[in-house]
């Protein structure tokens, strides 16, 4: 699977590359649009100069004044550099390059060539050159109009085009969002909730194990001496509130000390799960049994009759005196039963529980005794 810290590379670079890519093409933009004005703007003064220069030429033919010879010869010098810029930079395509050097327009010979009149005329100042001047400016005109607008064309050609490229360059960000999310963040974020569910599922797993271990004596898989202590609380605590009884069955091993020096440890455990699986086999679904230690078993049972609890007891006793035992072979066990009653605390109840235990041990073992 894909890291997050990677997938987010991912997103932050292909970003960042159509970010980059449209920052340089909304800066071609501006550039080109500024370009393009100056040309427009310069081709726009030629057109302006070309009708002034005319115009001046013929006042100064008329009145002589020094001061308009010095404003044609200034208009002169303005024209000339402002088409030497134009010629020398500005006609980058091949529709403006032919207005200039090829007909019906051919621009730069008729511009060099009114120039040419110009410069004449400031040093002949005759009325033949004059002539050719208002002639000529009257057929630039129209040219230099042809110029500004195939200018203004190329301009708005160029911006619409990267203009174009620039709503390329959204989309592809867009669908780029949109293909890293379908393809790389959500299914990045499908797995990584997959693999927390899983996660969550394993320690709910491994909390129900430890809480299992935690309520279960691991020899006999019966409910441990903690679990069963909660239990009784809670019972005590329904019965005195409810009015109801229960009763408690308290079960020894006879002679089980003699099992394990005899026979050792492994049997003795043998023993222990053997009646372990007897108890879970013939209690009612509503008792619980539970190892209380050692050798001894804690029944509760919830029959309210303590004559059929009694019965109850009596028939494991006989159950396991039957039983016969693999290496050991016949055993028996002491039972001591003890009824709740609406004074009892745990520890008054226990305490007539193994009471009555003790009476079965002194009376000879296997036998039930009840208080």
């Amino acid at each position: 699977m894909l890291s997050l810290k990677y997938i987010y590379s991912i997103i932050f670079i292909s970003l960042s590359a159509w970010i980059i890519y449209g920052y340089f093409t909304t800066t071609e933009i501006i550039q080109n649009q500024k370009e393009y004005a100056h040309i427009i703007n310069i081709s726009g003064k030629q057109r302006m100069l070309s009708q002034k220069t005319a115009l001046i030429a013929k006042l100064y033919y008329e009145t002589k004044k020094t001061k308009l010879k010095n404003h044609l010869t200034d208009l002169y010098t303005t024209m000339m550099q402002d088409h030497s810029e134009i010629i020398n930079n500005h006609l980058n395509s091949e529709k403006s390059a032919s207005i200039y050097y090829h007909a019906p327009y051919n621009l730069n010979r008729e511009i060099n060539n009114y120039l040419y009149l110009i410069s004449r005329f400031l040093e002949q100042e005759d009325k033949e050159t004059l002539n050719k001047i208002e002639a000529s400016s009257f057929s630039l005109l129209p040219k230099i109009n042809t110029a500004v607008y195939i200018f203004e064309k190329e301009s708005n050609e160029k911006t619409s085009k990267l203009m174009a490229r620039e709503f390329l360059i959204l989309i592809g960000t867009l669908l780029t969002l949109i293909f890293e999310a379908v393809f790389i963040v959500i299914p990045a974020i499908k797995i990584s909730s997959r693999k927390d569910s899983e996660l969550h599922r394993l320690i709910d797993e491994r909390t129900h194990e430890l809480e299992e271990l935690s309520i279960t004596d691991q020899l006999t898989s019966l409910y441990n001496r903690r679990k069963i202590d909660k239990i009784l609380h809670s019972e005590i605590e329904q019965a005195k509130r409810y009015h109801h009884s229960f009763s408690l069955i308290l079960i020894d091993i006879d002679y089980f000390k003699k099992v394990n020096d005899t026979y050792g440890h492994q049997t003795g455990d043998d023993v222990l799960q053997d009646i372990s699986l007897l108890f879970l086999s013939h209690i009612r679904k509503s008792d619980l049994v539970g190892r209380w230690g050692g050798e001894e078993f804690l029944i509760i049972s919830l029959e309210k009759d303590s004559e059929k609890v009694f019965q109850f007891a009596e028939k494991l006793r006989l159950l396991i005196e039957s039983h016969s035992f693999k290496k050991t072979g016949q055993l028996t066990c002491s039972f001591g039963i003890a009824h709740f009653q609406q004074e009892d605390t745990l520890e008054s109840l226990l305490e007539r529980t193994d009471n009555a235990l003790y009476g079965a041990k002194a009376a000879g073992r296997n036998c039930v005794i009840a208080r």
